[in-house]
């Protein structure tokens, strides 16, 4: 079996909605609705997506911090373990279920309590979107970079200087840049800062939140390059949540897309971008500006706007705006098909599309 450092089965978020005098519990904004992804050791995940689909929602998720509504989540658990919890979970047999929901208090991280998640805090470590939100403007780069050490425990005091220095080194800065504050610096340095400080506990698994879309493009560039670098330097995993396909295309492996919190297809980065297969992603990928003038791309224009996730429509949830939808769409959730090669798709359609 496939080594999987995450492994996400039919995770769900909701937020309540609440209305009337009383503040009844009315409804629920479905932000991530049954979505099921593993993530390989090593490799950079890309998940795209139009702005408020789950895409942010769903890798905060993974970290807990936000609390799932139902679903599992196993961080660096053998598959074999996961597919018998899987089992048992599954099973007719009371005694078998039972057995299982024992295991999964002690496997799946949406049981954990905080005490229990403290040591996986150090493995699993998020980069923001926009540096100038995520660096507490009064404190040092010193300190900010030293807080997730200070706050594990990790190191005494004394040792703290020393790895602060090593890691601006490792993120293109240098010693002289600690005792600044955060004002001090560009966008993309300080992005460099953030980085540095996601490094400082030696995680595995590293949630990427857009991480280039506040910065200038020539800076984008440098800033992937520098991700493509310590992957490669520190054997990382990424998930990298982004709505720029040309930049998930050059630092990803595979990529996901999502659509109003569902998966809808899956796939290595080249038979994503070669042969699309939903027509969500058609469209997404139809969206790329060319850098030639001359060259003439039929631009897919969805028709409508997203529905909305507190009551999203039945069947396929893309067929209101989908040109392809027959009547099958409208009454059945096509479920995530593998197509081969590792290719999954959610369409009761894609082989007419394809």
């Amino acid at each position: 079996m496939a080594d999987y450092l995450v492994d996400v089965r039919e995770l769900k978020k909701y937020y309540p909605v609440f209305s009337g005098v009383f503040k009844r519990h009315t409804a629920d904004v479905k932000a991530v609705d049954g979505v099921d992804l593993r993530i390989e050791r090593g490799e950079c995940l890309g998940l795209v997506g139009e702005s408020g689909c789950g895409k942010t929602t769903f890798g905060k998720t993974i970290l807990r911090l936000h609390n799932a509504t139902s679903g599992r989540i196993y961080f660096n658990v053998e598959a074999e373990r996961v597919e018998q919890i899987e089992e048992l979970l599954k099973s007719d047999d009371e005694r078998n279920r039972a057995k299982g929901e024992e295991l999964r208090s002690k496997f799946d991280m949406t049981r954990f309590s905080n005490k229990e998640l403290l040591p996986l805090r150090q493995k699993m470590q998020i980069v923001f979107q926009d540096p100038s939100n995520s660096l507490n403007p009064r404190m040092l780069v010193k300190s900010i970079i030293a807080e997730p050490l200070i706050a594990q425990k990790l190191m005494k005091r004394r040792e703290i200087e020393k790895r602060v220095i090593e890691l601006l080194y490792t993120v293109g800065l240098a010693k002289e840049h600690m005792l600044r504050y955060p004002h001090e610096f560009s966008g993309g340095q300080r992005q460099r800062i953030a980085i540095a400080r996601a490094l400082a506990t030696n995680p595995e698994f590293l949630l990427m939140d857009e991480p280039t879309s506040a910065l200038d493009v020539s800076v984008q560039a440098q800033i992937l390059n520098l991700l493509k670098k310590l992957q490669e330097e520190f054997k990382l995993t990424y998930l990298f949540v982004t709505h720029h396909l040309l930049v998930v295309k050059h630092i990803s492996n595979r990529i996901a897309v999502m659509y109003l919190g569902k998966m809808v297809e899956l796939g290595k980065t080249d038979d994503i971008f070669d042969n699309p297969l939903h027509p969500y992603t058609k469209a997404l990928l139809s969206a790329i500006p060319i850098p030639d003038p001359e060259t003439k791309m039929e631009k897919i224009i969805l028709s409508g706007d997203v529905p909305n996730p507190i009551n999203p429509p039945k069947g396929c949830r893309f067929h209101p705006r989908c040109s392809y939808a027959k009547d099958i769409c409208r009454e059945e959730e096509p479920l995530l098909e593998d197509v081969g090669n590792g290719h999954f798709v959610a369409c009761h359609r894609w082989k007419e599309i394809g």
